[in-house]
């Protein structure tokens, strides 16, 4: 009979730390600020309409790794 010790013992022994990472973001031009804020109160303006959608960590995820694999990105319209 296998006792869980051993079981416990083959896996790689891990500990919790702190992490602070520092990233260089870039400064908006006045162009990327003014089109960030439109986006910005477009969204607003669908989800007063009620034309927002509930959040699905499923199509989350699938957009998500769709974006980071460079595929095409589906906007609900």
């Amino acid at each position: 009979m296998a006792s869980k010790t051993a079981t416990r013992d083959k896996r790689r022994r891990i500990t919790m730390v702190p992490v602070t990472t520092m990233e260089e973001i870039p400064v908006l031009s006045d162009k990327e600020r003014a089109e960030l804020t439109t986006s910005l109160k477009e969204a607003e303006a669908r989800v007063k309409a009620g034309k927002a959608i509930d959040y699905d960590p499923k199509t989350f995820k699938d957009r998500l790794i769709g974006i980071y694999r460079g595929g095409e990105c589906q906007l609900a319209s």
